[in-house]
């Protein structure tokens, strides 16, 4: 296999940037989901409600992406804020109509259920011809990285397996549930609901995995991977304690 794309979301539920070259540690993708837009309660903006986050409509026509250790945030009609700038509370509060401020990650994860998210590429085809008509882009799906992976591939084949990019290396734990952000509309890519039905019908909720990071390292695109078996008495590196 191969690194197809890799991408980066500065702010939760924002929409974020490709990226050629992405850094691993412990935490996961340095820089992703760093920040969150949270409403008056604490809850973290999202396309879903639960106990943590809540659901705010507007999120996916705006845009996050990381400048000189910078994370820019950029509105429709082409203003860019520093998410720094003490005016960005007020320019979110007053486009998406609700009282929010970003706020940057602490003890509590900014991630759904896993540090790194992983799709395949067999997968999206699989999905593209299960359901011809939708636009089925690997944007729809957030994930971190993209593997050129050989036709026959699923997402149960990674489960529990150790994906080594160069000097870095992922543990496969966990497929990733979706929900309705799966469907919504972004740049050019329109509504499609047949989607997550589809992946409901198939799976019961899953498409794609998370991983977690075992050993730290900085991963590009076209890059190889290797797949192979997690050793019974695998251990974290001690470079990510």
């Amino acid at each position: 296999m191969r690194i197809q794309a890799l991408c980066r979301y500065p702010v939760k539920s924002l929409l974020g940037e490709s990226c050629q070259e992405l850094d691993l540690d412990g935490r996961g993708v340095v820089g992703d989901r760093a920040f969150a837009l949270a409403d008056t309660a604490g809850k973290l903006g999202s396309g879903k409600t639960t106990t943590r986050f809540t659901r705010m409509d507007g999120l996916f026509s705006l845009r996050a992406r990381s400048f000189e250790n910078r994370v820019l945030i950029s509105f429709p009609d082409g203003r860019e804020f520093d998410i720094e700038d003490p005016a960005i509370n007020h320019e979110l509060s007053a486009y998406l109509e609700r009282q929010v401020m970003a706020v940057a990650e602490n003890e509590i994860p900014h991630f759904d259920d896993g540090a790194v998210h992983v799709l395949l590429s067999s997968e999206l085809a699989r999905l593209q011809r299960l359901v011809p008509d939708a636009q089925i882009d690997c944007r729809r799906f957030r994930a971190n990285m993209v593997l050129d992976a050989p036709d026959h591939m699923r997402d149960d084949d990674l489960i529990g397996k150790v994906l080594t990019l160069g000097d870095a290396k992922l543990e496969v734990t966990h497929e990733t549930e979706r929900c309705r952000m799966v469907t919504m509309a972004q740049d050019e890519l329109r509504f499609e609901p047949a989607v997550l039905k589809m992946i409901v019908q198939e799976t019961g909720m899953n498409f794609g995995v998370y991983a977690r990071v075992i050993q730290r390292g900085r991963i590009h695109a076209g890059q190889s991977v290797d797949l192979s078996a997690q050793p019974r008495a695998h251990r974290i590196s001690d470079s990510l304690r």
